[in-house]
């Protein structure tokens, strides 16, 4: 004879209750690319059109986030309690997708790797000195120049911060390019956008304000002596000490000729040294910056010294 145990409704309530909570949480239950290919957690599309479906407790709003943020108007979750939504064009790069609901529920992240090739994009940022500048970097320039591509024959807009700066004609080779100046102290965000409404990845520079060039002290190598601005000295050799911007190279020059090169440290300040200045004269020293940047002058005057 086989005994029968028949589970209190107790004990069946209890068991039941975790999976009707779990029915009614707020969840993504799958995304699809254009090409109707399903892309699980962590997967990789080189579709950048997503459809979503989900599901979360019925008569309410869904709102789709990227990072947390929103990125799709909220959609209803129907009486059945799901609810669908499609992203178009999602952008080259690591998307972090969730589902929050009006009664405060989150989905947890559903991570998709987007790997589409960009019909435009900035290739590379330099400065006006030819060295590179990597996206998210910083520079003191506040001229930049632009490579990119996009579809051969149309126009690119040049953009940043949401203001259009430049129209770009697209050359036969698929190349474009451009050359912006007096660009402000802050952070730059540069987008490429076609005038169809595709664009770019963006490209974010901080430009911080550039360090004065000057000419702070000279000092006498022979008396070890500070000379002033406009004072005697009988030093015939002199180093100039001062600030640029780090990395900046130039001259330092009088009215005549360009005398010795002068390159700044990674603080921002150069030593420079000019021997064999002439005697019973005014020397008038300057800094001009490989950028075309020029210093206020210092002038000193030679003497005889008493020795002599």
């Amino acid at each position: 004879m086989n005994d029968l145990v028949t589970p209190s409704k107790h004990r069946r309530n209890v068991e039941l209750a975790p999976g009707n909570a779990e029915l009614e949480a707020t969840r993504i239950l799958s995304i699809v690319n254009g090409d109707d290919l399903f892309i699980p957690p962590d997967g990789i599309t080189t579709n950048g059109d997503l459809k979503f479906v989900g599901a979360a407790k019925p008569n309410q709003f869904a709102e789709i986030l990227d990072h947390d943020i929103p990125v799709h108007d909220p959609v209803t979750v129907d009486d059945t309690g799901h609810f669908s939504a499609k992203l178009l064009d999602q952008k080259r790069g690591l998307h972090v997708y969730s589902v929050k609901t009006t009664d405060g529920q989150q989905s947890a992240p559903w991570n998709i790797n987007v790997e589409v090739h960009e019909t435009v994009s900035i290739d590379s940022v330099y400065g006006p000195d030819g060295t590179l500048i990597g996206n998210g970097k910083d520079t003191h320039h506040n001229e930049l120049n632009f490579i990119g591509v996009g579809s051969p024959g149309k126009v690119v807009e040049l953009v940043n911060n949401g203001t259009v700066l430049k129209l770009l004609n697209v050359g036969a080779d698929g190349h474009w390019s451009a050359n912006l100046k007096d660009l402000n102290t802050g952070t730059q965000n540069f987008i490429a956008r076609e005038t169809d409404g595709q664009q770019s990845s963006p490209w974010r520079v901080l430009i911080k304000q550039p360090a004065p060039i000057s000419i702070q002290f000279v000092i006498g190598n022979e008396s070890f002596q500070l000379i002033g601005n406009h004072e005697p000295t009988t030093d015939r050799k002199v180093t100039l000490v001062g600030t640029a911007n780090p990395g900046e190279t130039g001259w330092i020059v009088d009215y005549k000729r360009d005398l010795v090169p002068f390159a700044a440290n990674d603080q921002g300040v150069y030593f420079a040294t000019i021997e064999g200045l002439e005697e019973n004269g005014f020397h008038t020293f300057r800094l001009r910056s490989d950028l075309g940047r020029l210093s206020w002058p210092w002038a000193i005057k030679v003497i005889p010294s008493k020795l002599g």
